[in-house]
């Protein structure tokens, strides 16, 4: 059995959104009443570290252990979901400390703590009451949740006052929960409130950048009934930073969900530079760059950006699609094709169920055409 858990004070206060900062010492009673189980135990040993992953097959836990706190009652530990036929991720690890090579049905997950705090009194009701059904265009307040592998919490390499943190804000409703909807790749070395402060200043502000503008737009349509910050990466180095946050925003550049408006990482700053929006001996930090499209756009108001930077191998269909079906929770191309075909006998609940995929949300936008274009 291993020893006690312990959440980092200050990296927790650091990425926390402000409404879950408060929570700490709980979501480490949580945790440490979790890891007292045969399952926690296990999961534990890997979340602890760094280079920390765990193996999983058909039927077995996804390693996400998710706290769930409605308004001011206690939290709770929900249920682990179970891999299924379908799920996908991606890894660069090819070596492991059993030296044993992954099976074909075998993926590669790192242990994760999703924190999901309920704070609109539609969602607490419904919640209370046991209410699966609700009309979410009402809800006024999205649930706040908080994603971050948990090596950066349970032992940090590095220090906030130095760090750069790789994000994502995922918004949207319904079946999208809690992955699937909107997002935006960000960098940044404010902490979390700070940051988030500047964006909801720049939504209210009409700021026409797409991430704002988009989620401007479905608050005001009654689209948002969740918010998730998801901690994808710490770094002290901005080599590292800029590399992983290019691969991240190219990976998914043909995602309509995706709400970057130019590349990540180098790619990004090339493109400033080669269209003018910066001086060429300028190097902006990582938290500049929204400023200077916004600055853009005030003194182009009818131009708009020049035409995004596309990487050349996206010309590649088979690079594509590799890509675009290669991502943690996607579909395969297979299941794609096999989606179109089934179509013609079966209900979108039906294929749901026959290929394994996430959902029937998921189904549905192929079969609408909304994604997964590219494969044939």
């Amino acid at each position: 059995m291993q020893g006690s858990a312990k959440i980092n004070k200050l990296w927790w206060e650091h990425l926390a959104p402000k409404a879950l900062v408060k929570r700490h010492k709980e979501v480490e009673r949580l945790l440490n009443r979790f890891i007292k189980t045969d399952y926690g135990n296990f999961w534990f040993s890997a979340a602890r570290k760094p280079e920390g992953v765990i193996r999983c097959k058909r039927d077995q836990c996804i390693p996400v252990l998710k706290l769930n706190f409605v308004g001011d009652a206690p939290g709770v530990i929900a249920k682990f979901e179970c891999l299924q036929k379908g799920h996908r991720t991606v890894s660069a690890q090819t070596e492991f400390e059993s030296g044993k090579v992954l099976e074909d049905d075998e993926l590669v997950m790192v242990p994760l703590i999703s924190v999901d705090l309920v704070t609109d009194t539609l969602l607490i009701d419904a919640t209370r009451k046991g209410r699966s059904s609700i009309d979410e265009s009402k809800i006024i307040r999205p649930s706040l949740l908080f994603t971050i592998p948990a090596h950066y919490l349970l032992s940090p390499q590095h220090s906030p006052l130095t760090s750069y943190v790789l994000y994502q804000h995922i918004f949207g409703r319904g079946n999208s929960y809690p992955n699937d909807g909107y997002f935006y790749v960000g960098v940044t070395t404010r902490n979390w409130q700070k940051r988030w402060s500047e964006h909801q200043r720049a939504i209210k502000n009409g700021s026409p950048l797409l991430f704002h503008r988009k989620f401007r737009e479905e608050s005001q349509n009654g689209g948002i009934s969740y918010l998730n910050h998801k901690v994808m990466g710490i770094t002290d180095s901005i080599d590292a930073l800029y590399e992983a946050e290019e691969f991240l925003v190219e990976g998914h550049w043909l995602d309509e969900r995706r709400l970057n408006m130019i590349p990540g990482g180098k790619s990004g700053l090339r493109y400033l530079r080669e269209n003018g929006l910066i001086a060429k001996s300028v190097v902006p930090i990582p938290d500049e760059r929204d400023p200077i499209l916004n600055t853009w756009f005030k003194k182009h108001p009818r131009k708009g950006l020049p035409a995004p930077w596309v990487a050349e191998k996206w010309r590649d269909n088979d690079w594509a699609i590799a890509q675009i079906c290669g991502q943690d929770g996607r579909l395969s191309a297979e299941q794609v094709r096999a989606i179109r075909q089934l179509a013609n006998e079966y209900t979108a609940e039906d294929i749901y169920s026959r290929i394994g995929a996430k959902d029937v949300g998921q189904v549905l936008r192929v079969l609408d055409g909304q994604t997964y274009t590219r494969v044939e």
